[in-house]
């Protein structure tokens, strides 16, 4: 399946390499590009390095984490659209994630929560 002329790069920011490896993986059968950062340093210098169309972000981060990553990479690259997986935006004690992170994905979740959300947010 094509996504577009050129396929969409999706940087995925997350800590449990089985999640975001099974992301990864759906993503490139798709005919997405997709990478994976563990560290959230690189993957904010990927994220400067590199055109990106989607951030997907662990949100099983620690709370402080998650926001702080999150702003700083709405910072870096203002509009990017942002998915955080494995957490709900009603779980958010802070509204903060709300103004940057365009969808939640709660767990536990199907690869068809994924797709359907990634296709929202990309369109």
């Amino acid at each position: 399946m094509r996504v577009s002329e050129k396929a969409k790069t999706v940087l995925i920011a997350a800590q449990d390499p089985r999640v975001a490896g099974l992301i990864q993986e759906y993503l490139l059968q798709t005919g997405y590009a997709a990478h994976c950062e563990f560290n959230l340093d690189a993957a904010l210098e990927k994220l400067i390095a590199t055109h990106v169309d989607l951030l997907i972000v662990d949100g099983e981060m620690p709370e402080k984490v998650l926001r702080d990553f999150v702003e700083t990479a709405a910072q870096l690259k203002p509009g990017l659209p942002m998915i955080a997986v494995g957490i709900s935006e009603y779980e958010m004690q802070s509204k903060t994630l709300s103004a940057f992170v365009a969808a939640f994905i709660e767990k536990p979740f199907s690869i068809s929560d994924i797709s359907s959300t990634i296709k929202e947010t990309l369109n």
